[in-house]
């Protein structure tokens, strides 16, 4: 790395980190989670928005051409083959991005830099053979259910075919019989995101929640959640039946559901909002990290990744410490509660890292009842982790949690965990 490079690199990230120790961010209205009463999950049968990105583009003559022939050749798969279970339908919906994708390939085929024909066309043809025509907002709905079951919420359960979509809000008056108040959940956005020739290519999703009171159809809260999940080429998410691809869309269907009914339904945010500095280039949002320490903000840069991003755990079963809720800014800020604050145990989440993002999830342990803990199972040697850990307590006689703790706002509020702006180390 040039000097240059590396003043360039170490300006952004201190601006970064400026920018956000600058903001001070509201604390979220959840008074309402004691009056939910009798919560009924409905989804909305939409179609999302299928975004692939980062397949380049205008690389011959004949590009245009031949991503017309990919896209129509893609459809005709189409009703063929079979499957059962709410991960087809997940794979029906990315499969009409898919098809958007198998168009722009056939337009890099012709480059020098660019996969050869034959082979894209053979990862196409792998990514086959498992479509199903079954709703496809009802696979996130299911994972929602089975969570707030496990959970333990009061759930109504009418007998409700997923609704339409509509100009308008659906009006759940007619529901008040049966539920007090309607979740309900929208997958808005699904694809990947990548730039240059057959790049690694990260799953997305966002999920649209709206809470309805059935009382009087008001509304209580309405957000956005995004997951980000693990980054492959186009060729490794399709091989091998695209299992990865199946993989990747169940385990964001499940990191989603988790994340809409605990930031819903459980959450207590955090009664001090601002960034605690925990090192170089570097401030957390949420319980810091203490060992292993987190360093600066991610840039993706190789050399200065190694040097300055991820710290060295202690080994391939390390100690995992942060800190200790209720900290002292949280009893500063909000004292009556934080005295009455009980049974305080934590959860943990650890991803190996894949191609600089989160992929699958390797540990996760809830309840644990200090703030620090050893693995009970070894990680891979000399590889690098994405890691959170957030509070688990209860408070006037109800389970709470806060958000899981990160590097910006987004990871706090917006991200399921892990993401990239989750806590990070490497084993020796």
């Amino acid at each position: 790395m040039s000097v240059s490079r590396l003043v360039a690199t170490l300006l952004v990230v201190i601006l970064a980190l400026q920018t956000g120790c600058s903001v001070s961010p509201l604390i979220s209205n959840t008074d309402y989670q004691a009056s939910v009463g009798r919560v009924a999950i409905v989804s909305i049968n939409e179609q999302p928005d299928i975004a692939f990105e980062g397949f380049s583009r205008n690389k011959a003559a004949g590009a245009a051409k031949g991503a017309g022939t990919g896209f129509i050749g893609c459809m005709e798969l189409l009703g063929q083959g079979s499957c059962s279970g709410s991960v087809c339908g997940a794979f029906y919906l990315l499969w009409l991005g898919v098809c958007g994708v198998s168009g722009v390939v056939g337009g890099i085929a012709g480059s020098a830099k660019a996969e050869s024909s034959s082979e894209v066309e053979r990862a196409e043809d792998r990514m086959g053979g498992h479509l199903s025509a079954e709703s496809i907002q009802k696979s996130l709905g299911d994972e929602l259910i089975l969570v707030a079951q496990a959970r333990g919420t009061n759930l109504a359960l009418p007998d409700l075919s997923q609704l339409p979509p509509s100009g308008e809000a659906h009006d759940y008056r007619t529901f008040s019989g049966k539920a007090d108040t309607v979740l309900e959940v929208a997958l808005t956005h699904a694809g990947t995101r990548g730039s240059g020739i057959n790049p690694p290519l990260q799953l997305t999703m966002t999920a649209h929640v709206r809470l309805v009171s059935t009382v009087d159809n008001s509304l209580i809260e309405e957000v956005d959640y995004t997951y980000g999940g693990a980054s492959y080429t186009l060729q490794n998410w399709s091989a091998d039946g695209a299992k990865r691809l199946l993989r990747g869309l169940q385990a964001g269907y499940i990191a989603l559901a988790y994340h809409i009914h605990d930031s819903l339904l459980m959450l207590y945010p955090f009664p001090d909002r601002n960034p605690n500095a925990i090192g170089l280039f570097v401030a957390a949002f949420g319980l810091a990290p203490e060992e292993p320490p987190t360093r600066g903000q991610l840039t993706g840069d190789k050399l200065f990744g190694e040097i300055f991003e991820w710290a060295r755990s202690s080994g391939t079963r390390p100690t995992l410490r942060w800190q200790a809720f209720p900290r002292d800014a949280d009893r500063a800020a909000a004292p009556e509660d934080m005295a009455a604050v009980r049974d305080v145990r934590y959860d943990l989440i650890i991803a190996q890292e894949r191609n600089m993002t989160p992929g699958e999830i390797v540990y996760w342990r809830e309840g644990l009842p200090y703030n620090s803990h050893t693995l009970t199972q070894s990680l891979k040697p000399d590889t690098r982790y994405f890691w959170s850990v957030r509070a688990r307590f209860k408070l006037n006689g109800r389970d709470r949690v806060t958000e899981w703790g990160g590097v910006n706002l987004p990871a706090l509020e917006q991200f399921t965990a892990p993401s990239t702006s989750s806590y990070r180390f490497k084993t020796p």
